[in-house]
Protein backbone atom coordinates (compact mmCIF):
# COMPACT_ATOMS: atom_id res chain seq x y z
CA UNK A 1 0.00 0.00 0.00
CA UNK A 2 1.13 3.52 -1.24
CA UNK A 3 2.28 5.69 1.65
CA UNK A 4 0.28 9.36 1.18
CA UNK A 5 2.62 11.92 0.35
CA UNK A 6 3.22 14.59 3.11
CA UNK A 7 1.78 17.97 2.27
CA UNK A 8 4.06 20.81 1.42
CA UNK A 9 6.56 22.71 3.48
CA UNK A 10 4.90 26.00 4.21
CA UNK A 11 7.32 29.46 4.71
CA UNK A 12 7.44 29.35 8.23
CA UNK A 13 8.75 33.23 8.49
CA UNK A 14 5.77 34.05 10.06
CA UNK A 15 4.93 32.80 13.57
CA UNK A 16 1.99 33.48 14.02
CA UNK A 17 0.85 32.13 10.39
CA UNK A 18 3.12 28.66 11.12
CA UNK A 19 1.36 29.09 14.83
CA UNK A 20 -2.60 28.90 13.24
CA UNK A 21 -1.34 25.97 10.68
CA UNK A 22 -0.81 23.98 13.47
CA UNK A 23 -3.79 24.56 15.92
CA UNK A 24 -5.97 24.00 12.28
CA UNK A 25 -3.69 20.97 11.66
CA UNK A 26 -4.31 19.91 15.92
CA UNK A 27 -8.30 20.37 15.34
CA UNK A 28 -8.07 18.48 12.66
CA UNK A 29 -6.71 15.31 14.49
CA UNK A 30 -8.98 15.67 17.00
CA UNK A 31 -12.01 15.69 14.64
CA UNK A 32 -10.96 12.64 13.28
CA UNK A 33 -9.29 10.60 15.82
CA UNK A 34 -10.51 12.16 19.24
CA UNK A 35 -7.74 13.61 22.12
CA UNK A 36 -5.92 10.69 22.51
CA UNK A 37 -4.35 10.60 19.52
CA UNK A 38 -2.81 14.50 19.87
CA UNK A 39 1.12 14.67 18.97
CA UNK A 40 3.28 17.65 18.29
CA UNK A 41 5.05 15.32 15.99
CA UNK A 42 1.71 13.97 14.14
CA UNK A 43 0.18 17.95 13.62
CA UNK A 44 3.64 18.99 12.88
CA UNK A 45 3.53 16.45 9.64
CA UNK A 46 -0.26 16.93 8.46
CA UNK A 47 0.47 20.80 8.82
CA UNK A 48 3.20 20.65 6.57
CA UNK A 49 5.86 22.31 9.20
CA UNK A 50 9.11 21.49 10.38
CA UNK A 51 8.59 19.21 13.38
CA UNK A 52 11.40 21.18 15.25
CA UNK A 53 9.82 24.25 14.74
CA UNK A 54 6.11 22.78 16.31
CA UNK A 55 8.33 22.16 19.69
CA UNK A 56 9.30 25.55 19.32
CA UNK A 57 5.67 26.74 19.51
CA UNK A 58 4.49 23.49 21.47
CA UNK A 59 7.51 22.19 23.55
CA UNK A 60 4.76 19.37 25.03
CA UNK A 61 1.64 17.68 23.92
CA UNK A 62 0.21 19.10 26.96
CA UNK A 63 1.29 22.66 25.26
CA UNK A 64 -0.36 22.02 22.38
CA UNK A 65 -3.58 20.40 23.87
CA UNK A 66 -4.09 23.21 25.94
CA UNK A 67 -3.67 25.81 23.05
CA UNK A 68 -5.90 24.00 21.06
CA UNK A 69 -9.02 23.62 23.25
CA UNK A 70 -8.12 27.82 23.99
CA UNK A 71 -8.89 27.81 20.08
CA UNK A 72 -12.05 25.97 19.87
CA UNK A 73 -13.55 28.11 23.02
CA UNK A 74 -12.84 31.07 20.77
CA UNK A 75 -14.77 29.13 18.41
CA UNK A 76 -17.66 27.79 20.95
CA UNK A 77 -17.49 31.99 22.50
CA UNK A 78 -18.38 33.18 19.10
CA UNK A 79 -21.15 30.71 17.92
CA UNK A 80 -23.13 30.98 20.88
CA UNK A 81 -22.25 34.81 21.77
CA UNK A 82 -21.64 35.90 18.63
CA UNK A 83 -24.64 38.36 17.73
CA UNK A 84 -25.21 38.55 21.73
CA UNK A 85 -25.75 42.57 21.19
CA UNK A 86 -28.03 42.05 18.16
CA UNK A 87 -30.01 39.29 20.70
CA UNK A 88 -29.68 41.84 23.83
CA UNK A 89 -31.21 44.29 21.61
CA UNK A 90 -34.54 42.55 21.38
CA UNK A 91 -34.22 40.37 24.68
CA UNK A 92 -33.45 41.52 28.15
CA UNK A 93 -31.64 38.29 28.68
CA UNK A 94 -30.44 35.68 26.22
CA UNK A 95 -33.34 33.18 25.99
CA UNK A 96 -33.16 29.97 27.78
CA UNK A 97 -34.17 27.97 24.85
CA UNK A 98 -32.24 29.17 22.14
CA UNK A 99 -28.92 28.91 24.97
CA UNK A 100 -29.38 25.35 25.13
CA UNK A 101 -30.59 24.39 21.34
CA UNK A 102 -26.94 26.41 20.45
CA UNK A 103 -25.14 25.06 22.46
CA UNK A 104 -25.94 21.17 21.02
CA UNK A 105 -25.97 22.38 18.05
CA UNK A 106 -22.09 22.76 18.26
CA UNK A 107 -21.77 19.70 20.32
CA UNK A 108 -23.50 17.74 18.10
CA UNK A 109 -21.22 19.28 14.63
CA UNK A 110 -18.18 19.20 16.47
CA UNK A 111 -18.01 16.34 19.32
CA UNK A 112 -14.91 15.56 19.29
CA UNK A 113 -13.75 19.13 19.43
CA UNK A 114 -16.07 19.44 22.38
CA UNK A 115 -14.82 17.00 24.81
CA UNK A 116 -11.35 18.19 24.32
CA UNK A 117 -12.16 21.60 25.51
CA UNK A 118 -14.19 20.11 28.10
CA UNK A 119 -11.81 17.96 29.77
CA UNK A 120 -9.44 20.46 29.20
CA UNK A 121 -11.50 23.27 30.82
CA UNK A 122 -12.84 20.69 33.75
CA UNK A 123 -9.18 19.54 34.44
CA UNK A 124 -7.80 22.79 35.44
CA UNK A 125 -6.19 23.79 38.63
CA UNK A 126 -7.79 26.25 40.60
CA UNK A 127 -9.35 29.28 38.76
CA UNK A 128 -10.46 28.29 35.17
CA UNK A 129 -9.78 31.66 32.91
CA UNK A 130 -11.19 30.21 29.79
CA UNK A 131 -12.98 33.05 27.86
CA UNK A 132 -16.18 30.76 26.98
CA UNK A 133 -16.49 29.35 31.02
CA UNK A 134 -16.17 32.52 32.13
CA UNK A 135 -18.76 34.23 29.98
CA UNK A 136 -21.05 31.32 30.50
CA UNK A 137 -20.82 31.47 34.09
CA UNK A 138 -21.51 35.50 34.24
CA UNK A 139 -24.16 35.30 31.95
CA UNK A 140 -26.48 32.70 34.21
CA UNK A 141 -24.68 34.61 36.73
CA UNK A 142 -26.99 37.51 35.18
CA UNK A 143 -29.34 35.57 34.48
CA UNK A 144 -30.54 34.63 38.15
CA UNK A 145 -30.28 37.97 39.03
CA UNK A 146 -32.66 39.44 36.51
CA UNK A 147 -35.13 37.40 37.89
CA UNK A 148 -35.37 34.81 35.09
CA UNK A 149 -33.80 32.38 37.24
CA UNK A 150 -34.47 31.43 40.89
CA UNK A 151 -31.85 33.21 42.93
CA UNK A 152 -30.81 30.67 44.84
CA UNK A 153 -29.23 28.45 42.17
CA UNK A 154 -25.88 27.74 41.99
CA UNK A 155 -24.41 29.12 38.96
CA UNK A 156 -21.29 27.23 38.73
CA UNK A 157 -22.81 23.88 39.62
CA UNK A 158 -25.60 24.63 36.70
CA UNK A 159 -23.23 25.41 34.37
CA UNK A 160 -21.09 22.14 35.14
CA UNK A 161 -24.11 20.40 34.38
CA UNK A 162 -25.37 21.80 31.37
CA UNK A 163 -22.12 22.00 29.57
CA UNK A 164 -20.96 18.37 30.63
CA UNK A 165 -24.33 17.10 29.37
CA UNK A 166 -24.56 18.96 26.61
CA UNK A 167 -20.89 18.08 25.27
CA UNK A 168 -20.66 14.63 26.07
CA UNK A 169 -24.20 13.49 24.55
CA UNK A 170 -22.90 13.85 21.28
CA UNK A 171 -21.06 10.43 22.26
CA UNK A 172 -23.90 8.99 23.37
CA UNK A 173 -25.84 9.44 19.80
CA UNK A 174 -22.40 8.42 18.14
CA UNK A 175 -22.83 5.34 19.31
CA UNK A 176 -26.44 4.22 19.38
CA UNK A 177 -28.05 6.41 16.35
CA UNK A 178 -28.12 4.58 13.00
CA UNK A 179 -29.16 7.35 10.51
CA UNK A 180 -29.23 11.36 10.17
CA UNK A 181 -32.89 11.26 11.47
CA UNK A 182 -32.03 8.79 14.38
CA UNK A 183 -29.36 11.33 15.30
CA UNK A 184 -31.78 14.23 14.99
CA UNK A 185 -34.22 12.73 16.89
CA UNK A 186 -31.77 11.59 19.60
CA UNK A 187 -31.10 15.52 19.66
CA UNK A 188 -33.91 16.80 20.19
CA UNK A 189 -35.12 14.85 22.93
CA UNK A 190 -31.97 15.85 25.04
CA UNK A 191 -32.69 19.83 23.88
CA UNK A 192 -36.96 19.20 25.34
CA UNK A 193 -35.09 17.34 28.26
CA UNK A 194 -32.70 19.52 29.27
CA UNK A 195 -35.01 22.75 29.32
CA UNK A 196 -37.34 20.93 30.90
CA UNK A 197 -34.67 20.43 33.77
CA UNK A 198 -34.11 23.79 33.95
CA UNK A 199 -37.44 25.34 33.36
CA UNK A 200 -39.02 23.63 36.47
CA UNK A 201 -35.72 23.55 38.42
CA UNK A 202 -33.57 26.51 37.57
CA UNK A 203 -35.57 29.04 35.80
CA UNK A 204 -38.72 30.83 37.02
CA UNK A 205 -41.96 29.66 35.28
CA UNK A 206 -43.98 32.64 35.08
CA UNK A 207 -41.11 34.33 33.44
CA UNK A 208 -41.41 31.60 30.53
CA UNK A 209 -44.33 30.96 29.40
CA UNK A 210 -43.90 30.21 26.19
CA UNK A 211 -41.63 27.64 27.16
CA UNK A 212 -44.42 26.77 29.78
CA UNK A 213 -46.92 26.04 26.89
CA UNK A 214 -44.69 23.94 25.25
CA UNK A 215 -44.08 21.66 27.56
CA UNK A 216 -47.54 21.26 28.91
CA UNK A 217 -48.60 21.06 25.52
CA UNK A 218 -46.60 17.71 24.79
CA UNK A 219 -47.90 16.32 27.49
CA UNK A 220 -51.78 16.49 26.78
Amino acid sequence: MATPPKPPRRNNADPESTRREILQAALEVLAKDGPESLSVAEVARRAGVNRGTAYQHFPTREDLAHATAEWVSERIYDEFYGDLETLSSVNEVYPADLAVERLSDFAMNNPELSRAWLFDVMSTQGTVTDKFWKKYVQELGAFAKSGYGREDMDVEVLAFITLSSSLLWPIWVGAHAKSAKARDKMQKRFVDEMLRLVLFGSLVPEKHPDLVKRFRDDGE
